[in-house]
């Protein structure tokens, strides 16, 4: 298994990928399982950007399991996701539920401004939040850096500029553009 680099697992509980790899079936459920929770993860993939086809988990996930992987895979690849605001709901609103910039959570029926993220408030332009102001500000002088995709707020510890963030953005952490289209 390329994985955990184990050399005794029998052919056929392992599977091999269109790479050439073998991933057991331990690595398979365990990465499928993780993807549910981090959208660096979805869709599986080994060594190139191919994706680990679902038929090789099909009989170690259950139902449920596979079920949630299908709406998340939805979820994490659809562009500008919005997720209701309103505390301890936070639930995922799907394209479909979005009419003229306002959605509509499925979860507690709560109307969402799809431009700001934040409670429906009708036409013209979204309120301005002082506390994220005061948020970005600060992080802006300690050198953090914002998605240009989620809007995520990132800080660079050590490593080069190109930044990858959760929703598998990436881009130049110096100036804050799509990877590859800046001159820093």
């Amino acid at each position: 298994c390329v994985t955990c680099l184990s050399d005794d697992v029998p052919v056929r509980e392992a599977a091999k990928l269109s790479c050439g790899h073998y991933w057991c079936n331990e690595c398979l459920k365990r990465i499928f399982i993780l993807s549910l929770t981090d959208p660096a993860h979805m869709p599986p993939k080994c060594c190139t950007d191919e994706h680990v086809p679902l038929k090789h988990v099909d009989k170690l996930l259950n139902y449920e399991t596979k079920k949630l992987w299908n709406k998340k895979y939805i979820e994490y690849t659809s562009s500008n996701r919005i997720y209701c605001p309103k505390p301890n709901c936070g639930e995922w609103i799907q394209p479909k539920e979005i009419h003229n910039n306002v959605g509509k959570c499925s979860q507690c029926r709560t109307k969402v401004c799809a431009m700001c993220n934040g409670k429906a408030h009708g036409d013209g332009e979204c309120p301005k939040d002082e506390d994220l102001m005061r948020f970005i500000e600060i992080a802006k002088k300690n050198k953090f850096q914002r998605c240009y995709s989620c809007r995520a707020m990132v800080e660079l510890e050590r490593g080069c500029n190109h930044m990858t963030c959760r929703c598998t953005a990436e881009f130049c952490y110096v100036c804050g553009d799509k990877w590859k289209t800046c001159k820093c």
